[in-house]
């Protein structure tokens, strides 16, 4: 027999960094929350190569890093990366914030 163990252990809160956002997004028949932090790097020059909103325009339309490389003729990493550029660019930090933004 296995016995639970007592610990002296405090719950506390803790606020969530200055620039969290969640939004609420329904899919089908469930209710999802999509929470988004802060982009750590953001430049906000928010000038996107021709690649990156190519990039852009398919993560909005709901594809996949790999639906978007197997579009593209590309690997997903690449678009991962691309991604990650647009983010920091326009300095969001979700594909909900940058379906948002543009």
């Amino acid at each position: 027999m296995t016995r639970a163990r007592k610990t002296n252990a405090k719950r506390t809160r803790v606020a969530p960094p200055v620039g969290t956002r969640a939004f609420a997004l329904d899919h089908i028949d469930e209710q999802l929350v999509v929470l988004s932090f802060p982009a750590s790097r953001a430049n906000g020059s928010g000038e996107l190569s021709a690649a990156e909103r190519e990039v852009a325009m398919l993560v909005i339309r709901g594809l996949s890093n790999r639906q978007i490389a197997a579009a593209r003729g590309t690997k997903e990493r690449t678009v991962a990366n691309q991604i990650a550029s647009i983010f920091r660019k326009l300095g969001v930090g979700s594909r909900v914030e940058l379906a948002a933004r543009l």
